[in-house]
């Protein structure tokens, strides 16, 4: 599309490579962004789209080594310019300039603020805005993006929905002339996906240039300026060159058949909090879940859902009520965290996969299997975040399918997986059922949602004791 507006950023690349790499992830792409404009990076997990956002954003070279051929200019000032492991860059100019939000939200924020204001406030203080101009900005954001209800809480003790949405918002608060946005739907509900999809529509307006990065085409690249598909390390404009993952993955019928009247898990009248926090997340909870089926808690961000998985694991336990049923008394409950890094901390995938089994025996003996069946065998002695973020996720599912348990326990599995990923994941949900086991789920994804369910729980959210009102920003810091 041909556009008058000015040229914001323009990125010449030669190669990049990580380091201890033979091989490059990124080859000769050339992108210019007008001011205001969308741009639309679409590549399947492990492409490279990522590791493109991060020399956008000024992320890369991180490491000595990491060898990045390319010139980055911002209305035509060099920002970056270099070769192999000798590349200058101002970053001063650079973080002014590129802003990210990453793929897993929780790394863009500070992680050292008390509350979501504080949080917020954060890169207007470093800018140096006056008090009050910066509590009527976050007031006026948080009002638009339904945020009000967030501000006093604790960043820690966000959902991965809310966490996306206040990092978003940090974003639109500081204002830099271009954002890069990896899936950034990813674990919204429908109002809140809205909401953001607003949002983004009126940074565009005011300049603000956008470039997307995603597995897939969906209502936020119909406004696109420019699509491009990530392949083979190379940007092609030919949607001849998608990856595979733009192929929608829905199975003719539900795969899962068998259900037996034994009661695996129990929620009666179940009230759950967190400690320290006066509202009550979850109240009056009735859950039933039965071997033989898979069930999905759905619901908007907040309502509860990861909580409920949370405390079905034993990690929470309720504020008042009774959670039993025969996974629990044998404690036969595994969890598939939202967030991969929560549970993965060995040198291998083979290692992880292993870690808590006795060495000897039925259990260490299911590595191999757990690892064929999820197309893992081949990275047995590789680092887990040496992976794509489709892999990893499955890594991290392998920790928890190897013990067997009866109640498989998956917080947003959908997330992150490309299209093989999720055929992967739908057959593991299959056999946990098969087998007589069941399967109790997030997600806002209504086609998996469709694909694999037998039945559908609705979260609402729990009336809340306080309205908080923004508080103060607190110390200094950097983002």
């Amino acid at each position: 599309m041909i556009t008058n507006k000015p040229t914001v950023l323009t990125l010449q690349l030669e190669r990049f490579r990580y380091s201890g790499s033979t091989n490059n992830t990124l080859n000769a792409m050339n992108l210019a962004l007008s001011e205001g404009s969308l741009t639309v990076i679409v590549g399947d997990s492990g492409s490279g789209k990522s590791t493109l956002g991060a020399i956008l954003a000024g992320m890369l070279p991180r490491h000595e080594g990491d060898q990045l051929e390319a010139t980055l200019q911002l209305a035509g000032q060099e920002i970056c310019h270099g070769g192999g492991s000798t590349v200058r860059i101002d970053p001063v100019g650079w973080a002014r300039a590129v802003g990210m939000l990453p793929q897993d939200a929780r790394h863009y924020l500070s992680g050292v603020r008390e509350t979501v204001a504080e949080e917020l406030a954060l890169g207007m203080e470093n800018a140096g805005v006056p008090r009050q101009q910066m509590h009527e900005r976050i007031a006026e954001l948080a009002d638009r993006l339904e945020l009000g209800y967030l501000l006093a809480r604790d960043p820690g003790t966000l959902s991965g929905g809310q966490e996306r949405l206040v990092a978003l918002a940090a974003l639109a608060l500081d204002a830099p002339p271009v954002l890069v946005l990896d899936e950034p739907l990813a674990g919204l509900d429908t109002q809140a996906a809205r909401t953001v999809v607003e949002l983004l529509g009126r940074l565009r307006a005011s300049g603000t240039a956008l470039v997307l990065l995603t597995r897939a085409l969906d209502s936020l690249a119909a406004e696109a300026q420019q699509i491009r598909f990530l392949r083979g390390g190379a940007l092609h404009i030919s949607a001849m060159l998608a990856p595979a993952s733009l192929e929608p993955v829905a199975p003719a019928q539900r795969p899962l058949t068998r259900q037996s009247p034994e009661l695996l898990l129990d929620f009666a009248d179940v009230a759950l909090a967190y400690p320290g926090c006066p509202d009550v997340v979850v109240s009056g909870l009735e859950l039933q879940i039965r071997a033989g089926e898979c069930v999905a808690l759905t619901g908007p961000n907040g309502s509860g859902k990861t909580t409920v998985l949370k405390a079905a694991a034993g990690l929470l336990a309720p504020s008042s009520g009774r959670i039993g049923g025969a996974a629990v008394r044998s404690q036969g409950v595994g969890l598939l965290l939202q967030n991969p890094a929560d549970q993965l901390f060995e040198r291998t995938v083979g290692r992880e996969v292993g870690f808590g089994l006795r060495r000897r025996g039925a259990e260490i003996s299911r590595i191999p299997s757990v690892l064929a069946t999820l197309g893992l065998s081949e990275y047995l002695d590789t680092h887990p975040y040496e992976l794509p973020a489709s892999v990893r996720r499955l890594v991290a599912l392998a920790t928890v399918l190897v013990h067997e348990p009866a109640v498989l326990l998956l917080d947003e599995p959908s997330e992150a997986l490309d299209a093989h990923g999720l055929a992967r994941l739908l057959t593991v949900i299959t056999a946990v059922v098969d087998r007589g086991g069941a399967v109790l789920l997030t997600t806002h994804d209504e086609a998996f949602l469709a694909a694999c369910a037998h039945r559908v729980h609705r979260m609402r959210p729990a009336l809340r004791a306080s309205q908080p009102t923004i508080a103060h920003a607190g110390h200094r810091g950097h983002r």
